[in-house]
């Protein structure tokens, strides 16, 4: 415990290091830039639900009649596939 408080008093009587008056301007700096990408990780996570919300319901909405069809395949009133019936 007396090293403790040794090393305490030798540092008390140490000067401060360096320049301190510029300390403040970095600090807040950096909670300024903290600040600014939590804000723009919160728009991206809130535009991405949004998005995502209603893209859900356009397509639980729509409506539509399912077709039949296949997407990538040749439609049923392609003139070559009527030609081939």
């Amino acid at each position: 415990m007396n090293d403790i408080d040794l090393m305490l008093l030798t540092l008390r009587d140490k000067p401060l290091p360096g320049d301190l008056s510029a300390l403040d301007d970095k600090v807040l700096g950096s909670l300024a830039g903290l600040r600014d990408r939590q804000s723009a990780r919160r728009a991206m996570a809130l535009a991405i639900g949004v998005a995502g919300f209603v893209g859900l319901g356009v397509g639980i909405g729509a409506g539509s009649p399912a077709s039949a069809e296949p997407l990538l395949g040749m439609p049923q009133a392609a003139p070559s596939h009527l030609l081939a019936d």
